[in-house]
């Protein structure tokens, strides 16, 4: 159905966190936002922790990662849950990958933009206070949201159901566009298209 991400950068990323772990000399710390923290790292020992984060190319991968990239969260989906509907943590890279030429275009990939996915309507990435949500229906098909805040106070609304990997970038990419022409300074994404009533938040 769709092009998933290989395991290869997944396996560094593993390697790279049980050679850090091995040193005794970090603390891991978990977000919401399905993020890491390296944390409790004496001044001595940075550089040390520093070294095998460029071993592995983990701080190639986070520092060099668009906006949209590093605001993006998943459900774990196919094969793992039993109520998954359609791919998502395996998918969400790769469709980004597709969403990244589009932000570069228009001078966005430093852009904050939050991006999430979830297999199916429970929403267990919080899919429904994102900017951007894919909410998986069907394999290979998805409901698009739009219009959270960046600050995760407002609820998304719909803005297409049931649409497949070109139609969700055929979707985007007007809509993009316009963000990065007319936006007003400073303005998010999510309340850009509510501004402009790609969605009706009431």
């Amino acid at each position: 159905e769709h092009g998933l991400v290989t395991d290869s950068d997944e396996q560094a990323l593993s390697t790279a966190f049980v050679e850090i772990a091995k040193t005794g000399k970090v603390n891991f710390r978990f977000t919401c936002n399905q993020n890491v923290i390296l944390a409790d790292i004496t001044e001595g020992d940075k550089q040390i922790i520093d070294d095998l984060l460029v071993k592995y190319r983990v701080k190639n991968h986070t520092e060099n990662r668009t906006g949209l990239r590093k605001n993006s969260m998943a459900c774990v989906a196919l094969p793992t849950c039993p109520l998954a509907l359609a791919e998502a943590q395996r998918y969400l890279p790769t469709l980004i990958s597709r969403i990244e030429p589009i932000l570069e275009e228009y001078k966005l990939t430093e852009d904050d933009i939050i991006i999430r996915m979830t297999g199916c309507p429970n929403g267990c990435a919080r899919p429904y206070l994102a900017e951007i949500a894919l909410v998986g229906v069907s394999p290979g098909r998805y409901n698009l949201h739009l219009g959270g805040d960046v600050a995760g106070f407002r609820l998304n609304k719909l803005y297409r159901e049931n649409i497949n990997e070109d139609e969700i970038i055929n979707t985007l990419h007007p809509i993009i566009k316009l963000y990065g022409e007319n936006r007003n300074k400073g303005e998010s994404f999510g309340d850009y298209v509510v501004r402009q009533k790609f969605v009706s938040i009431t």
